[in-house]
């Protein structure tokens, strides 16, 4: 006959019925920044959403590259205001505010330029700057969902496009930068992992 001691599971079981409402704001805000973080540090990878590498753009950077990092005339002045050592490009809204109407490369402009695929401008990019993140709740369920987006990326006539990038429409190669990274997914659980176990341990 053997015995099983269930005295560890009966304690946490206790704790986990002493659990009703959880405030995972702070678990919110760890997803969020892993969210930008893997966005920002895909993209400058030429990684798609699977971690895979893109494929490359040929016809840039023509002629005489202009510096992403933003040390030449070129480059300061589609960097949309932001320091030359920022991690991230500030999003500068509507209007003819850096290169072009509503941030718009011209062609000639665009070409000269040295950074990843979507991303030309490197860390000033709109795929990078014009990142969204939130989180929803929804009670009846007691669902927590941390959501990312990218806010007014359009070409001069106000259009979006990102979507035709991300599905490969027409004859466009498909570069989907729709969701998180392996990496950073497990960053993700590991954030999880965490909270849930820091959460335990604060119950009596």
């Amino acid at each position: 006959m053997a015995y099983v001691d269930l005295t560890g599971i009966k304690n946490l079981q206790r704790k986990l019925d002493k659990i009703e409402n959880i405030d995972a704001t702070p678990l919110m805000v760890s997803f969020q920044k892993i969210i930008s973080d893997d966005n920002r540090r895909g993209i400058l990878n030429g990684e798609d959403r699977w971690g895979n590498i893109m494929l490359a753009v040929t016809y840039r950077p023509k002629g005489t590259p202009t510096n992403i990092k933003g040390r030449s005339d070129e480059a300061r002045r589609q960097r949309n205001g932001a320091k030359a050592n920022a991690k991230q490009g500030r999003f500068a809204g509507f209007g003819p505010l850096a290169a072009g109407l509503h941030n718009n490369l011209t062609s000639s402009e665009y070409r000269k330029l040295s950074g990843p695929p979507l991303a030309p401008r490197g860390v000033f990019s709109r795929v990078i700057t014009n990142l969204v993140t939130s989180f929803i709740v929804d009670p009846s369920r007691r669902a927590w969902t941390a959501v990312a987006g990218w806010a007014n990326v359009v070409d001069v006539h106000g259009r979006s496009f990102l979507n035709f990038h991300f599905t490969g429409a027409g004859r466009l190669p498909r570069r989907d930068l729709r969701g998180v990274r392996p990496e950073g997914r497990a960053k993700a659980q590991r954030a999880a992992v965490a909270f849930v176990r820091d959460l335990i341990r604060s119950v009596d």
